[in-house]
């Protein structure tokens, strides 16, 4: 009979001599990653892109092509912060619907893996930090159009939105603010090259976004979000609401040219692009399938980098 010798379990769980505890260096790292990655989830990273993108371009329109490249990326980093810090509150107000939609209802709040405390946190950190950098680097006049994007967007548009389909419209007031901030961080003032970028952007995102909405009519619905397709089920005034918006998206395409800051290169650009974009649109009316509304919501990602990059080198 053999014996085995006696293990003392406390002896084989003890720290290493000294005293010093074993660190799970890759499982610290992993989590540590986990938590940057549900940070940069809230912060909405592709608005955030489409957002610095368009501030760039109102920046280099209203530095009429000469400016430092400091004060450019100045403006370009405020006003995406900017944007980081309202998407950010707007998800902490959108928690619960959030939670009751299959596309969102793993975003980091709803899902549990980061608390409101520190969601707000951050913030109110990126919001002040975008805003106090525009007005250093910038202006005020740059600075108080970013804090006014921020509150029309998380304490206007997004309560809104429970409440009745007009906030849509609401909310493409601060969706179109990015490029005129970018201007006036240059210019010091707004002129009616803003004016017009902010027009661009304005009538853009009203078929941007009922397509989407139309796409995901019934997650909002389960959510109790009152957008348009959901209160107009045959879809008939959603559909007309994209044709006449999508009209007047071509007519705004256009008035940079007329008004003479943009060529006619940039003028042929936006018309062949927002005549394409409209054909979709009457494509759409006249046969409201998912695959058609698709189309336009992806021809909808194209029309815009491509019009406004026309729009600068003209």
């Amino acid at each position: 009979m053999s014996v085995v010798p006696h293990q003392d379990d406390s002896a084989a769980s003890s720290p290493p001599a000294g005293g010093a505890a074993v660190v799970d260096r890759p499982g610290l790292l992993a989590a540590l990653a986990a938590r940057i990655s549900d940070h940069i989830t809230m912060t909405k990273p592709g608005i955030t892109v489409m957002v610095g993108v368009t501030a760039g371009i109102g920046f280099v329109v209203g530095a009429g092509g000469a400016f430092e490249w400091v004060s450019f990326a100045a403006a370009l980093v405020g006003t995406a912060m900017s944007c980081m810090g309202a998407g950010v509150f707007n998800q902490v107000i959108e928690r619960d619907t959030d939670a009751l939609m299959r596309r969102t209802a793993d975003r980091p709040l709803p899902a549990g893996r980061v608390s409101v405390g520190e969601a707000m946190l951050a913030g109110v950190v990126l919001a002040v930090a975008g805003v106090g950098l525009l007005w250093v680097a910038g202006n005020l006049l740059a600075a108080a159009l970013a804090a006014l994007t921020i509150v029309t967007y998380a304490m206007v548009y997004t309560p809104l939105k429970r409440m009745h389909s007009v906030s849509t419209v609401i909310g493409a007031v601060p969706g179109a603010m990015p490029p005129v901030i970018g201007y006036a961080a240059a210019a010091q003032w707004i002129g009616v090259e803003a004016v017009l970028l902010f027009a661009i952007m304005f009538w853009w995102q009203i078929p941007h976004f009922l397509a989407i909405g139309w796409l995901y009519r019934d997650e909002y619905a389960r959510a109790g979000l009152p957008i348009l397709p959901v209160i107009d089920p045959t879809g008939a005034q959603t559909f007309r609401q994209i044709l006449v918006t999508s009209g007047l998206l071509l007519v705004a395409g256009l008035l940079p040219t007329l008004f003479g800051f943009a060529g006619w290169i940039a003028f042929a650009v936006a018309l062949a692009a927002g005549g394409w974009f409209l054909v979709l649109a009457v494509r759409l009316v006249r046969q409201p399938t998912r695959q058609r509304a698709r189309g336009l919501f992806l021809a909808s990602l194209v029309y815009l980098p491509v019009v406004l990059a026309a729009v600068v080198v003209g």
